[in-house]
């Protein structure tokens, strides 16, 4: 008796922590996948939340790979008037040089697309640095051109120096996103169509200044899905942390969300 009870306790206490009872969303929905860094974490930092281990990420393009699903890029997916069932798509904000020592070997081995923004101005990620915390390298010219050249990578602007964007008037605020998009297009010499938000911190100001631009679509930190009718100027992901489960990846994939 004391053992059913206990077992029903802690079949509580798991329902309550995790979403694994909600109904899980429709696959006609888009996933689109938020990373930063794809590296082992570093010692006890904060920031280990947006490094995912290369055998994590291996797990997860692995379990997507399986269960027959298909990759684009944001800018292809915005392109799209219907979207197939079962899509996702991969982004990876500020640009760390382990997205292309970790990712994107994986990424080739799965034949899987990515949108990686950005930060052209910038050489490592001193914005988020503190002083007990380690700078992360960004991506370099030799790196960004090869994988461009892959077909697999899309490469887009997150601002010229990662600035919050909200404490940004002009003509600042239009120089940190139209010297971003031609920063980014002299290294690529293809289009640059797409955009993050740094900090996800937006307006409706700034949303016209990234349109005036010339950018096609923006993506937000906001939680939820995609579809075709969706504004391609809030785009919601699906952060990915490096500090969950496999079994809160997938959660997040088919719930959106793991815990309450």
């Amino acid at each position: 008796m004391i053992f059913w009870i206990l077992l029903s306790i802690l079949f509580l206490g798991f329902s309550l922590r995790y979403n694994w009872w909600r109904i899980p969303y429709s696959l006609k929905h888009t996933r689109i996948l938020m990373y930063h860094s794809i590296s082992e974490h570093v010692h006890v930092e904060k920031h280990n939340k947006w490094r995912v281990k290369p055998n994590d990420f291996e797990k997860q393009l692995k379990w997507f790979s399986q269960n027959g699903w298909t990759s684009y890029t944001v800018s292809e997916l915005c392109s799209l008037e219907s979207i197939p069932q079962k899509s996702f798509a991969i982004t990876f904000d500020d640009g760390y040089e382990d997205n292309y020592t970790h990712a994107f070997p994986l990424l080739k081995r799965f034949n899987f697309k990515a949108t990686i923004y950005l930060v052209p101005n910038q050489t490592s990620n001193h914005w988020e640095a503190l002083p007990k915390e380690s700078l992360s390298s960004l991506l370099t010219q030799d790196q960004i051109q090869t994988m461009q050249k892959s077909g697999l990578i899309e490469f887009g602007a997150h601002t010229l120096t990662h600035k919050n964007l909200l404490h940004v008037k002009e003509p600042l605020l239009s120089q940190e996103i139209l010297k971003a998009k031609e920063a980014v297009e002299a290294l690529t010499h293809t289009a640059c169509q797409a955009f993050a938000y740094p900090y996800g911190k937006y307006n409706e100001t700034i949303i016209e200044t990234v349109k005036n631009a010339g950018y096609n679509n923006a993506v937000t930190v906001d939680r939820g899905l995609y579809t075709s009718q969706d504004n391609a100027f809030t785009i919601k992901r699906i952060g990915i942390l490096g500090t969950e489960s496999f079994f809160d990846f997938y959660l997040r994939i088919t719930r959106i969300r793991n815990k309450l």
